[in-house]
């Protein structure tokens, strides 16, 4: 059917009120039915553990709702912009019901045919996304570099001149907010993957993963920038994608997957165990003169969605660093409460869930406490700040660079 008249009908049955199915949301449908109702999910809810559940219906009503009738899937507007997706929800039902797959199709639903009731907040972010492609406004590139070199100066770290090779197996994919609003971290994984004498490249043009378009629904701009990834993963050649951020490697994972692609996408800490090895990477480190206590966050996109290994490694690399003794959190896969643009949509639940994060940082007794992801690191340091905590919030790869450089 020619596009014009494809978007004619879509016009009359958003007028009509009619919500279509497209074949791969038929599945999840199907999976969502399978909900018992028996509220378990409503125990594990970070948002319930801050909101009273006369304020907040929690998962539970996310999947009845749609299990009831598709078609006014606007009456769930009031709970999908708070889930957090962080999928514990999921995690812990007998019956595996993908809540964060129904939270992201009604989202979808509603910015296609409810804009009125998307969420203002989102706005500037999703005009960024498309104007530049990125979540955040770039800077311009003597900008970065000079913001970069800064960055690195304060943490008694070394800058290198980005490489952009032709032929390179690793592809290193910052994401947005590392790439403009926290360019340390897109700095120290350069100076990791250096040292590891990784054959890498970044990306010409780097362009968002999609997962915020996904966030906000813009389900158009998510499948652009995928396509736009896509190709030009396979114009490079590479064999792995590395990444630094948790949302980007899931994001990045499932792309691959739903394209049957033949490269790898991995994070940094997957890199390091699977492709470098534990052993040879702790051969990399003198005996470094600075004793630390580090303790660890574990990403929700990346304990659940990509998967609980990823802890494992993260936890197994901290605890052979030479000077560091690791301190296990009571709760590491606890949902800081960023996830999901919920610190865009409401801020004031997003800190009221970080809190519980940091009570129990504090009675881990650790110096620092380190995240691979960027998002998480941000909610943290600044949740840190404000009660004027002791502890510092690192990224991940960051310390790990600060301790291969001696910093």
């Amino acid at each position: 059917m020619p596009e014009k008249e494809m978007k004619h009908i879509e016009g009359i049955l958003k007028e009509e009120d009619i919500t279509l199915i497209e074949p791969d949301e038929e599945e999840a449908y199907r999976k969502i039915e399978a909900c018992q109702n028996c509220g378990l999910c409503l125990a594990f809810c970070p948002i319930l553990e801050v909101l009273p559940h006369e304020s907040y219906s929690g998962p539970r009503s996310i999947t009845s709702e749609l299990s009831r009738t598709v078609r006014e899937f606007w009456k769930a507007k009031d709970v999908v912009y708070y889930c957090t997706l962080c999928g514990r929800c999921q995690e812990i039902c007998s019956k595996n019901v993908p809540v964060p797959r129904a939270v992201t199709l009604i989202r979808a639903k509603l910015f296609k045919q409810r804009r009125d009731l998307v969420p203002k907040s989102f706005e500037t972010m999703l005009e960024s996304l498309h104007e530049h492609g990125l979540a955040f406004e770039p800077a311009a590139e003597d900008e970065r570099v000079e913001r970069a070199k800064g960055r690195l100066e304060m943490l008694g770290l070394p800058y290198v001149p980005d490489r952009v090779e032709s032929n390179a197996e690793v592809l290193y994919f910052p994401g947005c907010q590392a790439d403009i609003l926290l360019p340390e971290i897109r700095e120290s994984a350069k100076l990791v993957l250096e040292k590891l004498g990784a054959d890498y490249t970044l990306l010409p043009g780097l362009k968002c993963c999609g997962l915020p378009s996904v966030l906000m629904g813009d389900s158009e701009m998510a499948d652009e920038l995928e396509k736009d990834f896509l190709e030009k993963v396979k114009n490079l050649g590479v064999k792995t994608v590395v990444t630094t951020c948790a949302g980007c490697t899931a994001t990045l994972e499932g792309i691959r997957q739903r394209n049957d692609a033949d490269f790898m996408v991995k994070h940094v800490i997957e890199y390091i165990v699977e492709d470098v090895g534990k052993e040879k990477f702790r051969e990399l480190f003198g005996d470094h003169p600075g004793r630390v206590t580090v303790t660890l966050h574990a990403p929700c996109h990346l304990d659940r969605h990509v998967g609980k290994y990823t802890t494992d490694y993260a936890e197994e690399i901290l605890e052979m660093l030479p000077g560091v003794e690791f301190r296990r959190l009571e709760d590491p896969e606890r949902c800081c409460g960023a996830g999901g643009l919920l610190n865009l949509y409401n801020p004031r639940v997003s800190r009221a869930i970080v809190r519980k994060e940091i009570e129990d940082i504090q009675r881990s007794g650790a110096q620092t406490v380190v995240t691979p992801c960027p998002l998480c690191l941000v909610q943290i340091d600044q949740a840190l700040f404000k009660k004027k905590a002791k502890q510092e919030a690192l990224d991940y790869t960051v310390f790990l660079a600060k301790r291969l450089y001696g910093a």
